[in-house]
């Protein structure tokens, strides 16, 4: 398949992403299957892709996110949008899963305090927006999906938001922290019209059913083999 072909599987299979490039399912399904959860760099960038699709906090947000702005149990996140700006943007349950799973088992200390980012490399050091640029189009090419970038996934969001029924435009609009309605009108007109506005707060992905996602047994096997990513300081 060359690369027009695959172009057009991503802007057009989908009856309301003729203008507006989105991800299938079958596109997930794929990204996922080919990390490795069990390891530190595949729980990791499994996280940033679910946080990602499930919020369509543009990349800069997310690598610019605090640790202590990152409110996992309760279910959302401070982020600083465009202007300086701050924002409250909900997660669902597979987006809150997928992070434990990181903040648990595997990510590190910082290796400067005041770099406590959500984000970090392997050796505790901020993870930069080009960085995970560069692993996201690597990932891409991978498994399949060589058109894969980080906005790709905020369209995703913004237009799953609306089919799946998860919230009105003008939470969407805040959400996405946008200053007005104008893109978020084009997301409408690609979405069901059945799908505008009908008050329930639900998760994009949660909906979506990514495969693996809820069904394997990771939490499981990292529990059992005890991957901690912390040694205990009493020991």
């Amino acid at each position: 398949m060359n690369n027009d072909s695959t172009h057009n599987d991503l802007s057009s299979s989908h009856p309301f992403s003729d203008e507006i490039p989105q991800l299938l399912k079958e596109h997930l399904d794929q990204l996922v299957d080919c990390q490795n959860p069990l390891t530190a760099i595949g729980c990791r960038d499994i996280a940033i892709l679910i946080v990602m699709l499930d919020t369509g906090v543009r990349l800069s947000e997310l690598c610019g996110l605090r640790f202590e702005d990152a409110h996992v149990e309760q279910g959302y996140l401070k982020v600083m949008s465009k202007g300086g700006k701050e924002r409250i943007v909900p997660i669902g349950a597979s987006a809150q899963k997928m992070l434990w799973r990181d903040i648990i088992h595997f990510r590190p200390e910082p290796l400067v305090k005041a770099d406590n980012y959500l984000l970090l490399t392997l050796d505790g050091k901020p993870l930069r927006a080009n960085a995970v640029k560069l692993l996201i189009r690597r990932w891409g090419k991978k498994a399949g999906v060589p058109r894969l970038h980080a906005h790709l996934c905020r369209h995703t969001f913004a237009t799953n938001y609306l089919i799946h029924n998860c919230g009105d435009v003008f939470r969407l609009q805040q959400i996405l922290g946008h200053n007005n309605l104008e893109m978020v009108r084009r997301y409408v007109h690609y979405a069901s019209s059945q799908a505008l506005i009908n008050g329930k707060t639900l998760s994009p992905v949660d909906q979506m059913g990514i495969r693996k996602l809820r069904g394997y047994r990771i939490d499981q096997i990292l529990s059992k083999t005890g991957r901690h990513h912390r040694k205990d300081r009493n020991g």
